[in-house]
């Protein structure tokens, strides 16, 4: 459950409205507003802007109706206090009892319930209960097709009174001054060109690559796409063409570099991944296409701290094979 200082800084005013996502603010305002509002469910990908409309929900109904009882949480973590409550000799009943001490509930992240059916089923159980009691729910998730894990129950469109879909990833204009944050960010944007314009070298190639990746661990996360940061990924694009144009690289080398950074910029936009494990936005983790999935879910998945070992292992197959 989360604690309100997390996400104060996102409202419904610091919230820029597009065309893709007028219809979620909307009812999500109307949902903050309104004691009668029925269930909503926002769908739309990672980093659309999901989070930032639940975490403005709890805000606006703390400052405006402050003797209701919110509980903002995760389907993750609704998972873990389920499996805790279990472990402990407790019931599911009691699990849902903890919840159901709320007048509204806000869950994010619905889409971490895939292929765990007991959680949906309380969840579901949950849900009930509150529109029975005359509570409001309201809950996001990334994915809105139940062949993804997900019960139909839980997406079909009866099954909540209003229903919304971000089609497209959400840029915040309007993100606080980050003095930290930016000074790394500039930092980056400077090495990037070093690498594009000066004699391409491993070394700094992994130096600057081990970097920007712990930047969008630290930093870009849930919703926190700073359009500044847009020239980040521009650099890493133009990184790519060097790589593909012509680089001083051996072959082996050359072609990681270039499954590296195809991974990287896979891994920031990846709000098409349907079963999305968090990536950049949480954990800091690198998702790499199978080449034959390509544009799917199906990806291996590497920590910061196995870089260097993936890396050579990539090298060794390509030099093995000779093959991308």
């Amino acid at each position: 459950m989360s604690d309100i200082k997390t996400g104060s800084r996102y409202t419904f005013d610091s919230f820029e409205v597009t065309k893709a996502n007028s219809q979620a603010f909307e009812k999500a305002k109307q949902f903050a507003e309104n004691a009668d509002s029925e269930p909503l469910a926002i769908f739309g990908g990672t980093a659309a802007g999901k989070t930032h409309l639940l975490y403005a929900v709890e805000n606006a109904i703390e400052q405006n109706s402050p003797k209701l009882h919110v509980i903002f949480t995760t389907a993750g973590d609704m998972v873990s206090a389920l499996t805790d409550t279990i472990s402990s000799g407790g019931t599911a009943e009691q699990f849902r009892e903890q919840y159901m001490q709320a007048d509204i509930l806000l869950v994010d992240d619905i889409q971490e319930l895939a292929g765990k059916e007991a959680t949906q089923d309380e969840l579901i159980l949950l849900f009930n209960s509150f529109c029975e009691s005359g509570k409001r729910f309201m809950m996001t998730s990334s994915q809105k097709e139940s062949h993804f894990g997900i019960k139909d129950r839980l997406l079909i469109r009866s099954f909540w009174g209003e229903f919304a879909v971000i089609s497209k990833p959400y840029i915040n204009a309007q993100l606080p001054a980050d003095e930290e944050r930016a000074v790394i960010r500039n930092r980056l944007l400077e090495d990037g060109e070093h690498l594009v314009y000066d004699d391409f070298d491993l070394n700094n190639f992994k130096a600057y690559f081990i970097n920007i990746w712990k930047y969008f661990s630290n930093y870009i996360g849930l919703f926190d796409v700073d359009r500044k940061d847009i020239r980040l990924v521009n650099n890493l694009n133009d990184i790519l063409n060097v790589l593909l144009d012509e680089t001083p690289l051996e072959e082996c080398e050359c072609q990681t570099c270039i499954l590296f950074t195809k991974a990287m910029l896979y891994t920031i936009s990846s709000y098409d991944i349907q079963v999305y494990k968090g990536g950049f936005y949480g954990n800091g983790v690198l998702y790499i296409p199978l080449p034959h999935h390509a544009g799917t879910s199906d990806c291996m998945e590497i920590t910061i701290n196995e870089f260097d070992r993936e890396f050579l292992r990539f090298c060794e197959e390509y030099q093995e094979y000779e093959c991308f």
